[in-house]
């Protein structure tokens, strides 16, 4: 299954790895599910996941870790622009625009804006609990 991981689900993941997005974060790293990006959304992961106060508030080594799990493992994309749909933050924009030309069915998010949109070219915008509960859902209905 392919996701876009919004930088607030990698931020959450950071600070509180017990949580759904720390779950969320472990399972694609032990490739459960794939997550994927573009140009644009590593470079806003760099600028908000790199910025100093998220370095204050996690380890040391998680932070470049984190980005650079998501550079060399995130399936990369090359996205068009879509403009039908209207969201203030262009950053949520372009994680959209990655989810719908990588062929993800979620976009993980805390985003108020975006999860009130619910979804766009058959990805639907969650959040990490409600990825997380699926995504158990899912699991269990494999091995029954």
């Amino acid at each position: 299954m392919r996701i876009v991981i919004d930088t607030s689900v990698l931020i959450a993941a950071l600070t509180k790895p017990r949580g759904a997005a720390g779950r969320i974060v472990r399972a694609w790293r032990a490739g459960e599910i794939e997550a994927v990006a573009s140009a644009a959304t590593l470079r806003e992961a760099e600028a908000v996941v790199g910025a100093r106060w998220v370095a204050r508030v996690a380890s040391r080594e998680d932070v470049p870790a984190l980005l650079r799990d998501l550079r060399e493992r995130a399936a990369c994309v090359r996205p068009r622009a879509i403009r039908d749909l209207s969201l203030k933050d262009e950053g949520d924009l372009r994680m959209v625009e990655a989810a719908v030309a990588g062929g993800a069915s979620f976009f993980v998010t805390a985003d108020r804006e975006v999860l009130r949109a619910r979804g766009y070219g058959g990805v639907e915008f969650v959040t990490a609990q409600e990825f997380w509960r699926r995504l158990v859902e899912l699991e269990a209905g494999d091995g029954a």
